[in-house]
């Protein structure tokens, strides 16, 4: 589903496209834990990937 470097938040396994904040001088961060750290797709575990599946879903569409 997810391209292998595609970020995530290392803790929450939230996609970058739903950080917040940032802008020209800050960097974005994750929404629940406030974490700028990332990690890509093809680090994380088949769970934590199971989990990131079904956040990124969860959220995409309540986006919507």
């Amino acid at each position: 589903m997810h391209n292998k470097d595609e970020l995530f938040c290392p803790k929450c396994l939230i996609h970058d496209t739903f950080f917040v904040g940032g802008g020209s001088w800050a960097p974005d961060n994750c929404p629940k834990c406030k974490g700028t750290d990332c990690i890509t797709y093809g680090n994380l575990t088949i769970i934590e990937r199971i989990k990131a599946n079904y956040l990124f879903n969860k959220m995409w569409k309540k986006y919507q």
